[in-house]
């Protein structure tokens, strides 16, 4: 059942597994700029109904949104890199309080996000042990952040339309590159025809990756 929750000083909306009480595993969506947590939390039932002790969280961004009165932001989209850097501050904090939250360790977990979300996901990801990355038309921003892959550091996948008109598709080429140049394990999805968005090619990508690297029940 959903209920919004307040986790730290973030607040979101939370679905807690169908089957079982105890929380063994997390999916965590980051929404897009100018958007919220209702935005992200719809794709709760397709990535966890096959998945009995998966709990979801899509938290709302700590900042409104000067573009649209009730919509939030990770970071103002004019700071660029400034932005990004500072808002993985709170995305850090977030994290760390999802783990407490739960009592999960970060190999439990899988962070996503949409758009600004997908750089959020980006920025600050890498610096945990989670289970895994998904960046759906996103971008990476800080790539002077990062550090050399370890063995314990995230797969990544990176999915984006060839027509994204708002995220040029070159940003999954940069992406890529620079991950891949640090030594992380980048999988890579190019969905034909589609711009800013998310199509079934996507979504059927992410859920095998969270099938593939979420701890199984």
């Amino acid at each position: 059942m959903a209920e919004i929750r307040k986790i730290g000083r973030f607040e979101g909306i939370y679905q807690s597994p169908k089957i079982v009480s105890e929380v063994k595993s997390l999916i965590i969506l980051l929404h897009g700029w100018g958007a919220d947590a209702a935005d992200m939390f719809g794709l709760a039932p397709f990535f966890c109904q096959d998945r009995k002790g998966c709990g979801f969280y899509a938290p709302n961004a700590p900042f409104p949104c000067s573009a649209s009165s009730q919509g939030r932001q990770w970071f103002d989209i004019q700071q660029g890199e400034i932005g990004a850097n500072l808002a993985t501050e709170d995305l850090k904090e977030l994290l760390s309080c999802i783990f407490d939250e739960f009592s999960l360790s970060p190999s439990e977990v899988i962070l996503g996000g949409f758009s600004q979300g997908g750089m959020m996901t980006l920025a600050a990801g890498p610096l945990f042990k989670l289970a895994g990355l998904i960046s759906f038309s996103g971008a990476l921003l800080t790539e002077k952040n990062l550090e050399k892959a370890s063995k314990s550091s995230p797969p990544i996948l990176l999915i984006h339309g060839d027509l994204d008109d708002v995220i040029p598709v070159s940003a999954l080429i940069d992406a890529q590159s620079h991950l891949e140049e640090k030594g992380f394990d980048v999988e890579v999805v190019l969905e034909k025809g589609v711009g800013h968005s998310i199509d079934e090619k996507g979504l059927d990508a992410a859920r095998k990756f969270i099938d593939t690297h979420l701890p199984k029940e």
